[in-house]
């Protein structure tokens, strides 16, 4: 009897530690959120349509760009003046007023002028016209400045004097079939005449401490003129440079020629592999990856805003109905 009472005590132990067990919370480990593969697939896909679109719109402006410029690139004088479509080159007079510059500056329209020629050759041809080209621009007056020059291709820069622009420019489509022709005038006139007025007012402060420099009476007035004179010496040299460096590319002009033979691919050398090339590339088009894509997004964000809005009213407007 006493054996079957101390059983039962234990099985009523264990049935209240089995309800105690049962009664206490039971902790479960954080859920932790794991996006679905459907949302995985939106985002992919609106920065695919992002991508796609920047680069579309990326090409486009490009294409618009090269258009604005062929079609603002006017008629270029013989001497580096521009005129428009239509209109007669205007011909540079020496003391011609019509700029209306201030004392002391030239009267002349000052144009940078630059061409890029791609010209397709004859077979077996390469030597002789590579020849040919060089003394294209040696009959002009002007120089070879550099060339390059691979299996049946080459590249040569030639500087002319501006008046014999156009000419050289003909001469240099004879060689062969054009293939991509490129002309750029631009208008330094504006720098030059600065340049100049900078230059005279430079020139005169000078003056003024040359003078100072003679009337000086102690070494602290010496020194200090010396300094001033000393800068207004080394303006007077920097803005010397910057004419002189205004002149040679108004008054010569730029042709870069690339010649190939029929068959031979257009590029030109090839560069050879290295590690900085291939991080500076990466690089490159890592940025222009991201850069297509902040442009798509920025087409699609008023697009998807607007369709939150329409959805967010279609939503509300259901609700009303079903209450």
């Amino acid at each position: 009897m006493a054996t079957t009472i101390q059983y039962l005590n234990e099985v009523h132990g264990d049935l209240l530690e089995a309800a105690r067990r049962e009664a206490r919370p039971v902790r479960r480990p954080p859920r932790r959120w794991v996006p679905s593969s459907g949302l995985v697939a939106a985002v992919v896909a609106v920065l695919v349509a992002a991508g796609l679109i920047g680069l579309l719109v990326r090409s486009g402006g490009l294409a618009m760009d090269a258009a604005d410029q062929g079609g603002s690139t006017g008629a270029m004088g013989a001497t580096g003046a521009t005129a428009g479509a239509g209109e007669a080159p205007h011909e540079i007079v020496p003391g011609d007023q019509s700029l209306g510059e201030v004392p002391g500056t030239p009267a002349i329209t000052r144009v940078i002028r630059t061409a890029e020629l791609a010209v397709v050759i004859p077979r077996d041809a390469f030597d002789d016209r590579f020849g040919q080209a060089v003394d294209v621009a040696e009959e002009q007056g002007g120089f070879v400045a550099d060339s390059r020059t691979r299996s049946r291709s080459g590249s040569l820069t030639v500087r002319v004097p501006a008046a014999n622009f156009d000419e050289t420019l003909h001469a240099l489509r004879a060689l062969g079939t054009v293939e991509v022709e490129a002309v750029h005038g631009k208008d330094v006139t504006a720098d030059y005449v600065d340049l100049h007025a900078n230059l005279r007012i430079a020139r005169a402060r000078r003056e003024v401490l040359l003078g100072l420099m003679a009337d000086a009476v102690s070494i602290e007035q010496t020194i200090r003129v010396q300094n001033a004179l000393d800068e207004t010496q080394l303006r007077i040299e920097q803005l010397q440079g910057q004419l002189r460096l205004l002149d040679d590319r108004t008054s010569l002009a730029t042709i870069g020629l690339r010649l190939r033979e029929q068959g031979v691919e257009p590029g030109s050398e090839v560069e050879k592999a290295s590690l900085p090339n291939a991080f500076e590339r990466a690089a490159a088009g890592f940025v222009g990856v991201i850069a297509a894509i902040v442009i798509g997004l920025g087409y699609l964000l008023p697009l998807a805003v607007l369709g939150l809005a329409v959805w967010f009213v279609v939503d509300r407007v259901r609700r009303r109905r079903a209450s």
